[in-house]
């Protein structure tokens, strides 16, 4: 066969017949750019692009669009409580209902309102909530209204309920609640009886805020709506309660905040529950605060599998994700936002309701490599932080996190702040000499440290850190022929990384795994959050750091 090699420019017109070889497969086919033939086992066209044959022609029918009804529920943040004496903070507005045929690949925009302040000084009023809100290209934005302010001596103030009135000779109305969303807040100081300073409750999702009684008496919280969406019967949007000068108010189901007692001994009012909707109590200095609001988004993970927030399993095949905080809500398919599981010998991540715990950190890698939580703050966010070396992660030695040969070490974390000391992510031996693998920001100087096998093999690459920002980073290490090699990448672009020239083997000790801190909890740092931790016993290639990046990523980028 003669092989020429021919340049066209302009058109190329041809007649006749071309005449394809046949094989049953491509083990029988040349070989070479270029080459084709007719498939006749599979009835296909091959063309070899110089790496593998391709298929020519080959006709696939679209992907279905899969599409499902996504159910929520929508609380915004609470209302403050007032003082001297005042009313309870109304509860944020509450909404539930379902997005419906939701298409994978649609993404939302998930707003979480905070509670209000409770006054500061006496004789003030609380204020407002702040309203949360579902938004995307598909739907119309869903907004719950932020809870009403609970006053000294006015009417309370209006909102997704209403909070409470404060005492007036005259009769202090409560605030309105919205329609849909909320409940009145009860009216305050009621005749004569406004010299004991009674005060009404906050509205809640389910009912109106009680009335302030006579004689010093604080009208209770409305109770707050009760909802499954999680699995678990739970209360969310309750007003707070109102003061009194003898007995206070108490919150309503659903967060709300008790109400302060006037008179001696007092009682300080209590703030509204976070990420419930609560409304704060009313009282002296210092009135309670209202909760922050939440949103939680439920489905079938039969049909979707989806990123942002908690995720938490509702049971009966369904999955939740809980936003406690302001972020995006992504929507796949089944098959999207999964890991590499392959070696994975730990799977940690503060934003799984299976692993997260602020005593024991669940392993999600099936090895059992389950941490203990030392003094690290979880919150009610998706991440740890860490406080020094008094705050840490740690589990004892296993087989399934610890690698001589093939080790990779991953998380999401970010520094909180630049001071110039040593922040460890991952760390794992007592000492320097006996380190079977080390990962840590300095941010004073502007770089990252990797070793493994003690202080005389590392790398140390150049890296300019910012505060607040979430950083992904992978670090590996492989040994073949006595050579070890150390890759680090961050946020999925792989950096150029120079060795101090060692090939020292990492130990295979006894020695525990920490996350914070390091050498057995003699170095730790500060200002540092971490959210996601994972150990393979291989080296990640490059398109699996890729698919771990995007698969996690929804929580910080």
């Amino acid at each position: 066969m003669r092989y020429h090699d021919i340049q066209l420019t302009g058109s190329l017109s041809v007649t006749g017949s071309l005449s394809i070889p046949n094989h049953p497969n491509t083990g029988s086919a040349t070989s070479l750019t270029g080459s084709i033939y007719h498939d006749t086992t599979d009835g296909i066209i091959r063309v070899y692009n110089g790496n593998q044959w391709q298929t020519v022609g080959e006709q696939t029918a679209p992907a279905a669009v899969v599409n499902t009804d996504i159910e929520y529920l929508l609380v915004a943040g609470g209302g403050g409580g007032g003082t001297l004496a005042g009313g309870g903070g109304g509860a944020g507005g509450l909404l539930s209902s379902s997005l419906a045929s939701v298409e994978s690949g649609s993404s939302f925009t998930v707003t979480i309102g905070g509670g209000g302040a409770g006054a500061a000084t006496d004789g003030g009023s609380g204020a407002a909530g702040v309203n949360s809100s579902i938004a995307g290209a598909t739907i119309s934005t869903i907004t719950a209204t932020a809870g009403g302010a609970g006053v000294h001596n006015t009417v309370g103030g209006s909102g997704g309920s209403g909070g409470g009135g404060g005492y007036n000779l005259g009769n202090g109305p409560g605030g309105s609640g919205t329609v849909g969303q909320g409940n009145d807040g009860g009216d305050g100081g009621l005749g004569a009886d406004s010299t004991t300073y009674p005060c009404g409750g906050g509205g809640g999702a389910a009912t109106a805020g009680s009335n302030a009684a006579s004689v010093g008496l604080g009208g209770d919280g409305g109770d707050g709506k009760q909802s499954s969406i999680t699995g678990t019967a739970t209360y969310y949007a309750g007003g707070g309660g109102g003061s009194g000068g003898t007995t206070p108010g108490t919150g309503g189901l659903g967060g709300g905040g008790n109400g302060g007692q006037i008179f001696s001994p007092g009682t300080t009012a209590q703030s509204g529950t976070s990420n419930t909707g609560g409304g704060g109590g009313g009282g002296r200095v210092p009135a309670g605060s209202g909760g922050s609001g939440v949103v939680i988004l439920a489905y079938d993970s039969g049909s979707f599998n989806c990123a942002g927030g908690i995720v938490g399993d509702a049971g009966n095949g369904r999955k939740y994700h809980q936003f406690n905080a302001t972020s995006t809500f992504k929507v796949g398919s089944t098959s999207d936002f999964g890991i590499v599981t392959d070696s994975l010998g730990l799977h940690i991540d503060a934003g799984n309701f299976s692993s997260r715990g602020t005593s024991t950190v669940t392993d999600l890698s099936g090895n059992g490599n389950n941490m203990s939580v030392t003094g690290a703050s979880l919150g009610n966010n998706y991440y740890y932080s860490i406080s020094g070396t008094s705050t840490y992660l740690t589990c004892p030695s296993a087989a399934s996190i610890k690698s001589t040969t093939s080790l990779t070490v991953e998380a999401w974390f970010r520094l909180t702040d630049l001071t110039n000391q040593w922040k460890p992510i991952i760390s794992k031996g007592s000492s320097d000499a006996t380190e079977e693998y080390l990962l840590m920001a300095r941010p004073g100087n502007n770089v990252i440290y990797f070793d493994c096998g003690g202080g005389s093999f590392y790398a140390q690459p150049s890296y300019t850190w910012s505060s607040n920002i979430w950083y992904h980073i992978v670090a590996t290490h492989s040994r073949t022929g006595g050579t070890s090699t150390l890759d680090i990448s961050v946020n999925n672009s792989d950096l150029s990384v120079t060795t101090n020239g060692g090939t020292e083997t990492p130990g295979n000790t006894s020695d525990a795994l920490y996350i914070g801190t390091a050498r057995n909890n003699a170095i730790g740092g500060t200002g540092i959050q971490i959210a996601q931790a994972r150990i393979y016993t291989k080296v990640l290639s490059a398109s699996e750091i890729n698919q771990n990046y995007n698969a996690t990523k929804t929580n910080f980028v």
